[in-house]
Formats: structure tokens, C-alpha cells, sequence
């Protein structure tokens, strides 16, 4: 029998919703994919005969993590780039993978990293699909979100590589598939919806960014972009010039940020934006600390995501506490500089749990459906059980943001489907999805060996040419038109 009603008993339900806060041996219904009812009392959903129940006792129960902002078309190049700075990664990575992958390659990638994310308790990822070499590269990404079940928004990028035979021979012809998809995919899908990952700033004329913005809000679709990841470059910026033709508008999530100054914050804040951080990568690749303080500072909602792993592990938790750890660490520097030691401990793992679960949800746009255990809410939840020290955790939610690997994960549900129990992947054909990406791997390893890796030389080279013509497409938002207009 097909049950369409689930009952979680038992453990601590760390709900992330203010108003309730921690149930302890509580209980929860499920109907279909909504939470329709949370109670203290365990056994009050007892009568629901016809529902599915869960055990949780001695676990943590939790909403699902939302990963704000993954490359999952690159999470076939597993640790491919853990010596990489940000430039020798664009040149000898990301432009060299993305001008050789198929869209099978695209398929095999996405779903394996969606599954993969699943398996570590992400229900929800910002898929940052740079890598549109084909309108069968963006169908293919967005079959591959559908077919494991992940809720998200499928970020079509605009990034252009040296992919033969072109699928593009225009920006325009982008555009114009970008615009069917909006169209067509996503009609009737409740669980993802479409956005636009804009060409990299600086990298393009000015005015095609102004048009894939304008487009965007043609669409109503959302806007992410790579802003500030390079620290001391004029790459990535140009945030008054868009701001100057009224094209920073609120939703526009922003990436990294890292290199960001002053006024690159004012201008986010005064334009509703958002800002996610991806620790491993950026403080890997040279980007700069993490922008969590100056998001405080200026009131801006601030997400977590796993960028890529070519770096790093691709769950959460591993996310939370880097960056958990490295704001602590900076904010005790500065109470050492007054001859001190610090009395209180600050971000709290409180805020860190935030950052991953409705901080990503605010940063995604779908706050009012996930990130939290509320009623009303999408059915994302997942059950943690650290089975490791013998003894229960004396404290849940330092437990779950510092001490929790994948292998704790026990129970994953996602929009009200049961995609993990007892540890395991469970409604997958694993062994064709392992086929799938290992020939996908083995292809693209293959293709690999012709590629040249610059020297660091050469890869200085490459980014002070790519600075210089930033420089001059950020000067095109400019012309006496412009000037004379300002002076009346």
C-alpha cells in the first residue's frame, strides 16, 4: 500500500522555526508533501492509522540543508582542483572541462551530484549550470534535477566556452533557449524553477549583461551572479555600474563577494540583494575571508552552498563548520588586540544552523516553503543519528553543526518522498547511476590528457589581460549621453 501520510515520532526536532524552537520526543505529520501538523505530545498523530511511521527516537530531526549555490555539472572532477588558486582554476579547470563536456556528460553529472547531495541531507540546491554549451545541455541538467528528486532552482548560465561545433552562435540564440526553457520546463513544477546565471562581470560587453537582466525580469525568473570572488581584481565588480542603469534589483543573489568594499555593500543592501559564501573554495582559492560580517552589518540575508568538488566534500555540515570556525577565529583576533581574551564565543551554532537551512532558503527566494519544520511547509526534513561516541550528543545543535559527517544522515525526505532510510539511498537504481557517471568520468579523464596546464606565469598572464578588459567593458556603462543626463 502507497501511504500519502508520514508520521516522524520521537528524538529532538531542531525545527529552525522561531516561534516553536526545539520539541523535545515530540511528533510530526506529514500528508502528502506539506508538514500539516508538529506537536510535543509523541503520540498524537497515533490515530492516523493509514500513515507511514517513523521512528526517531535518540535522533535529530531537522529540516533539509539548502545549498545555495553548487556546480554540480562539475561533481564528476572529484579533488581535481584542491591546489588550484581562483585564477589557475578558470584556466586550467573550468574552461578546459567546460569546453569538452557532452550533454550526457551534463546528465550523468547533475544527477549523480543531486543524489550525492541528497545522500548528505541537502534537500535543495541552486544548481549553477554554467556550462550551457547546447539547448541539449540545459535540457539535459534539468531532466537530471527531475529524475533524483531534489528540490531547486536550475540556474541556466550564459558562460560561453570553446565547445565544438558551437550550439550558439549568438548571445541572442542563448537567450532565445533560455526563454523556451522558462517557457516550457517548468510549467506545473512545484519542486523547481528556473534562473539565470549571468555572464561572469567584466568578462562581456556591458550591455550583455544589461540584456540577460533585462530578460530575467522579462521572465521573472532569478538572477544569480559570481560577484567579488576576486579580491584586489576589478574582475567580478562592477557593481555601480549596474546599479547606475537601475539593473541591481532585489533577489539578485551574489556569489562569493568576497573582495566587495563599502560601497559594493550599501548598493547590495539598497537593492534587496542577497549573498551566498562558499567557504572551502573561497578561502582555498585566494577569494578572501568569508563576507559573513558586512552581510550583519548592512541587514543582508546570507546563505551557505558547496561550490564544487574539486575542492572540498560536497555536504553541509562540512560548509557550516569551516565557516563557523573561521568568524569565530576572526572575531577572537580582534579581542586578542586589546590584550584579552574572549569571554563569549560568537557566530553561535545557532546562527551557523541558520546559515544552511533558512538563511538558504531566504537566499533561494523560497523562505515561505523550506528551511524551517514549519506547518505549511514542504515536507524537506531529514533525521541525523550519530551513532559514533556510544552516548547521546549533550547538546543537539553544536552536535549537528560541528560534529556531523554523511554517514550520520539515517532518514532523508525530500518534498515528502522518502529518498534515504536507515543510511541508505532507497527509489535509485544506483548501479546505472554509478555506469552512468564512471563513463562519463572515463571519458572526460580521458579527454583530460590533451589538456595543456598554463604555468603560474602564464595563468598571471591570462588574469591581467582578463582584468584589462574588464576595465574597459564596466568603462562602456558610460558615454557623454550619459554624463549630460546626470548634470540637468
Amino acid at each position: 500500500m502507497k501511504h500519502n501520510k508520514k508520521v516522524i515520532r520521537g528524538g529532538t526536532l531542531l525545527t529552525m522555526d522561531k516561534n516553536l524552537g526545539d520539541v523535545i520526543n515530540g511528533a510530526l505529520l506529514i500528508e502528502d508533501n506539506i508538514i500539516s501538523d508538529i506537536s510535543a505530545n509523541l503520540h498524537e498523530f497515533d490515530h492516523h492509522e493509514d500513515a507511514e511511521f517513523i521512528d526517531a527516537e535518540g535522533a535529530i530531526v531537522m529540516p533539509g540543508m539548502v545549498d545555495a549555490h553548487r556546480h554540480n555539472w562539475m561533481s564528476l572532477f572529484r579533488g581535481v582542483s584542491t591546489e588550484e588558486s581562483l585564477p589557475a582554476f578558470l584556466v586550467n579547470t573550468f574552461y578546459a572541462f567546460g569546453s569538452v563536456l557532452t550533454a550526457d556528460d551534463m546528465y550523468a553529472a547533475v544527477l549523480s551530484g543531486n543524489i550525492s547531495a541528497l545522500n548528505a541531507g541537502t534537500t535543495t540546491v541552486y544548481e549553477i549550470n554554467d556550462c550551457v554549451n547546447s539547448p541539449e545541455h540545459a535540457s539535459s541538467a534539468i531532466q537530471a534535477m527531475k529524475d533524483s528528486g531534489i528540490r531547486g532552482v536550475y540556474a541556466y548560465g550564459m558562460q560561453v566556452y570553446d565547445f565544438k561545433p558551437a550550439g550558439f552562435k549568438t548571445q541572442d540564440e542563448r537567450l532565445n533557449n533560455a526563454t523556451e526553457i522558462a517557457n516550457t520546463e517548468f510549467n506545473g513544477q512545484d519542486r523547481l524553477s528556473m534562473g539565470m546565471l549571468i555572464s561572469d562581470l567584466g568578462t562581456v560587453p556591458f550591455d550583455y549583461t544589461a540584456t540577460q537582466i533585462n530578460l530575467i525580469d522579462k521572465l521573472g525568473i532569478k538572477c544569480v551572479s559570481h560577484t567579488g570572488a576576486a579580491k584586489t581584481s576589478v574582475l567580478l565588480r562592477g557593481l555601480r555600474e549596474l546599479d547606475d542603469h537601475g539593473l541591481l534589483r532585489p533577489g539578485h543573489l551574489h556569489a562569493h563577494s568576497n573582495g566587495l568594499t563599502g560601497e559594493d555593500w550599501k548598493l547590495i543592501a539598497k537593492t534587496g540583494g542577497y549573498v551566498v559564501s562558499t567557504p572551502s573554495s573561497e578561502l582555498q582559492m585566494g577569494m578572501g575571508y568569508l563576507p559573513y560580517q558586512p552581510c550583519v552589518e548592512h541587514d543582508i540575508p546570507f546563505g551557505l552552498g558547496t561550490d564544487l568538488t574539486g575542492v572540498t566534500t560536497d555536504d553541509l555540515f562540512t560548509q557550516m563548520n569551516i565557516a563557523l570556525q573561521i568568524e569565530r577565529a576572526q572575531a577572537n583576533d580582534k579581542v586578542h588586540q586589546r590584550d584579552t581574551m574572549p569571554f563569549e564565543i560568537t557566530p553561535t551554532v545557532r546562527d551557523a544552523l541558520y546559515w544552511a537551512t533558512m538563511g538558504g532558503a531566504e537566499v533561494m527566494g523560497l523562505a515561505d516553503k523550506i528551511g524551517s519544520l514549519s506547518v505549511g511547509k514542504n515536507a524537506d526534513i531529514i533525521i541525523i543519528r550519530h551513532t559514533e561516541g556510544f552516548v547521546p550528543t549533550m547538546n543537539v545543535a553544536g552536535s549537528v553543526a560541528q560534529m556531523t559527517k554523511s554517514t550520520d544522515i539515517d532518514t532523508v525526505i525530500a518534498d515528502g518522498v522518502i529518498r534515504k532510510r536507515h543510511g541508505m539511498l532507497v527509489g535509485y537504481d544506483l548501479k546505472k547511476i554509478e555506469n552512468l557517471s564512471q563513463t562519463a568520468f572515463n571519458m572526460l579523464k580521458h579527454k583530460a590528457k590533451s589538456f595543456t596546464s598554463l604555468s603560474a606565469v602564464d595563468v598571471e598572464k591570462f588574469f591581467k589581460l582578463a582584468e584589462r578588459k574588464a576595465t574597459y567593458h564596466f568603462a562602456q556603462a558610460y558615454n557623454d549621453d550619459y554624463f549630460e543626463k546626470m548634470m540637468k
